[in-house]
């Protein structure tokens, strides 16, 4: 598990919007974990959490589609 994996995994899913839409249906952040393992990425909740948290000091959300669509309707607590 590590922050390198989580980074490669947010860089990925900037981009490829069929690796987001495989997320759509995840509930848990047991199911995100999972698919992500099944997806070659290796990390923890607070290993991505805190890489999101990193990486968008400062930006304010202006719209609910794109890369964070799903990681916000997960229930990760």
């Amino acid at each position: 598990m590590s922050i390198e994996s989580a980074s490669r995994f947010l860089e990925a899913v900037a981009y490829d919007e069929s690796l987001r839409d495989k997320f759509e249906q995840v509930q848990s952040p047991e199911e995100f974990l999972t698919l992500s393992r099944q997806l070659g990425y290796s990390f923890t909740t607070e290993e991505l959490l805190g890489l999101a948290k990193e990486q968008s000091q400062g930006i304010m959300v202006r719209r609910h589609t794109g890369v964070w669509k799903w990681l916000r309707s997960v229930h990760w607590l």
